[in-house]
């Protein structure tokens, strides 16, 4: 960042004409100072975007300092970009300018103007001629943040990847809920105390964790330090691999792997269909010169993918959000049509801290199933996030986390105080007891959110599911319906929802749950429906290959995945293999079923074998995966005619 100062005999400016797409919204085009004031010229620098807000309070100390050994009680920060000739994106320009304002209004000693940003402008100053009148200076984010009273002096690099010092704990009132819908209001101090832990069993040990890890103090995990068991899931059974060739957090999928990506799309999709939303797909890439976009990725407080766009700075998106509402102002809809609804199957970034990224849990690549839906009304917007609520608690109990996880809320203290039974009332329909962290005031573009969160073997959480209460996004992205009077009005609240939140935290939650079963004693499987083999078919010779190949055809034809391992190992072998590969149901094909008698089946999980028709045994498979989607073999019914995938 680079500056110049002058102290003038006052200062004006009038904003003409917008200079680029990313010019912030204004409702006064002109302004005057009267009297001495100091004038900082500022031109934040390609670079600085590794942390504006460090920078912003540089610029406020220098501006500060320089006024008070003036004693000027005036001054004007006025966006300059003529100072570089490598300047920053726009999004951390006025990032940088508006942190500076605020920084120096809330000192309470200085009369403060900020000029807009990304106009073009005239103005009129007028230099005092002293010695100390003009200066300059060049600023960097690795700059320490000067004491009071300090020259802002040589620069030391930060620690990468962590921030300075502990984070402030924002939330001040936490409350907890148990399964009946009685609320404990408790602090981070006593929590441990409340009544509620008089209640005993799973969901509430589930609860204790969640809470200990949300206030953080969460104990050393046992084993911590070893391998979380879904990557070594993930590996043996060829779904999903690290890549060397890409950068941590971004992984490759194999055949198996991707057949349970599209199974569960597949059932996001459909789920969305049913709600009545709208397919759509966006670009992945977001132009870095447009504020009103750069607001709302400023208050997701999430690390930006930065790319160069070609012809200038861009963004990789961190959800479908930013490129959607531009779309969503452009449709005309009227309230006849609301709530207006609409879905995305959103590959998104994030740039996470490198201790943060772990297996499937915490990736910097995601796809990730977003709903949203633009409410005329805080009736019909509460009849929507109630229902997605409810849907998402089924999605939960049935095919993700088994009953294993419980529900978090983040808002304002004012939306829950006014809504307090509502939000009381759909935690104890969903039956699972319930956390909330409230804050004095909106930090994020939602009043209220929740997290349906799976607590796994090691005391950890991962969040699946949400919905979130928007009420910054209508206005600001002018997203509104069409009334009876023919005039538009903006849409009381937007909706966000995420069915399965990202696929690799869903797959995540899916491996760790089943890990969870085995250290009970169960028998490791995945759900039918996503079982990459549901039958496999192992020929005792090779007389009977075609007669087992015959048999794998008809019950795909009922949509079974079925294949043969026909490979020259022995049965006993192949049987073993097929239980390492968690193939649900094994069939072996010999004399007698050539011969034309029932299928004798090795059912996973269970000591008897039961002899089935092949209709009797597609039935089976039918019933185990009803409602549920259906794909075909990612692989070649010939188990002999794959590869190995993971060596």
């Amino acid at each position: 960042m680079r500056i110049l100062g002058i102290h003038s005999d006052g200062f004006a400016f009038e904003a003409n004409d917008r200079a680029m797409a990313a010019a912030e919204r204004i409702t006064r085009r002109e302004g005057e100072v009267k009297g001495d004031v100091v004038v900082v010229y500022t031109a934040v620098e390609a670079g600085d975007e590794k942390d504006p807000e460090r920078l912003a309070k540089i610029l406020a100390h220098e501006a500060a300092r320089r006024a008070r050994e003036l004693k000027v009680p005036r001054i004007v920060l006025y966006p300059y970009v003529h100072l570089t000739s490598n300047p920053s994106d726009p999004k951390t320009a006025l990032k940088v300018l508006q942190g500076a304002e605020l920084a120096l209004k809330a000192l309470g000693e200085f009369e403060v103007v900020r000029a807009p940003f990304g106009w073009y402008k005239s103005f009129r100053v007028s230099c005092k001629g002293h010695p100390l009148s003009e200066w300059s200076g060049s600023f960097t984010p690795e700059m320490p943040l000067p004491a009071e009273g300090e020259k802002v002096t040589a620069a030391r690099p930060p620690s990468p990847g962590k921030p300075e010092g502990p984070q402030p704990f924002k939330f001040s009132r936490l409350v907890l809920q148990d399964m009946e819908g009685s609320t404990y209001e408790v602090t981070r101090e006593n929590w441990q105390d409340s009544e509620l832990w008089k209640k005993t069993g799973d969901a509430y040990d589930r609860l204790r964790q969640f809470v200990r890890n949300e206030v953080g103090g969460a104990p050393r995990a046992a084993g911590e330090g070893t391998e979380p068991p879904h990557i070594s899931f993930m590996r043996r059974h060829e779904l999903v691999d690290y890549c060397e060739v890409s950068e941590k957090g971004h992984y490759k999928w194999f055949p198996k792997g991707v057949l349970i990506q599209r199974l569960i799309l597949d059932y996001a999709r459909e789920l969305a269909r049913e709600w009545g939303a709208a397919e759509m797909k966006n670009p992945i890439l977001i132009r870095g010169d447009n504020n009103i976009v750069g607001e709302l990725m400023g208050e997701f407080h999430e690390r930006d993918y930065q790319v160069d766009g070609g012809r200038g700075i861009c963004y990789l998106r961190y959800a479908s959000d930013p490129l959607g509402f531009p779309f969503m102002q452009k449709v005309r809809f009227t309230h006849k049509q609301t709530p207006f609804k609409v879905y995305e199957e959103a590959s998104c970034f994030r740039n996470e801290q490198e201790g943060e990224v772990s297996g499937l849990k915490r990736v910097r690549n995601f796809l990730m199933t977003d709903m949203h839906a633009a409410c005329a009304t805080v009736e019909e917007a509460r009849r929507e996030y109630e229902t997605l609520c409810l849907r998402f608690g089924e999605l939960m109990d049935r095919l993700i986390a088994r009953g294993r996880w419980v529900l978090g809320w983040e808002g304002t203290v004012q939306f829950f105080d006014e809504n307090r039974d509502w939000l009381v009332g759909i935690g104890r329909s969903l039956g699972v007891p319930a956390f909330f962290k409230l804050m004095p005031e909106m930090t994020h573009y939602y009043a209220i959110k929740n997290e349906y969160q799976s607590i796994t073997s090691d005391g950890s959480n991962i969040q699946v599911s949400t919905v979130q209460w928007d009420v910054k996004d209508g206005e600001r992205f002018d997203i509104g319906f069409i009334d009876e009077t023919g005039r538009k009005r903006p849409c009381a609240v937007i909706i966000h929802a995420s069915s399965f939140g990202s696929i690799e935290r869903t797959l995540c939650t899916i491996l760790e749950n089943i890990a969870i079963d085995a250290s009970r004693g169960a028998t490791p499987a995945f759900p039918l429906w996503l079982a990459p083999t549901q039958v496999r078919l192992i020929p005792v010779k090779d007389a009977y290959v075609e007669l087992a190949l015959k048999l794998a055809q008809e019950l795909s034809s009922r949509k079974v995945r079925a294949d043969v391992d026909e490979r020259s190992e022995t049965v006993g072998r192949r049987i073993r293999d097929a239980e390492q590969e968690w193939v649900p149901f094994i069939v072996v094909v010999g004399e007698k079923e050539a011969g034309g008698a029932p299928l004798q089946v090795r059912v996973r999980g269970e000591r008897e074998q039961p002899r089935l028709s092949l209709e009797e045994l597609a039935s089976r498979v039918r019933e185990g995966t009803s409602g549920m989607p259906w794909r075909e073999l990612p692989l070649p019914v010939r188990v002999s005619q794959r590869a190995i995938f993971f060596g």
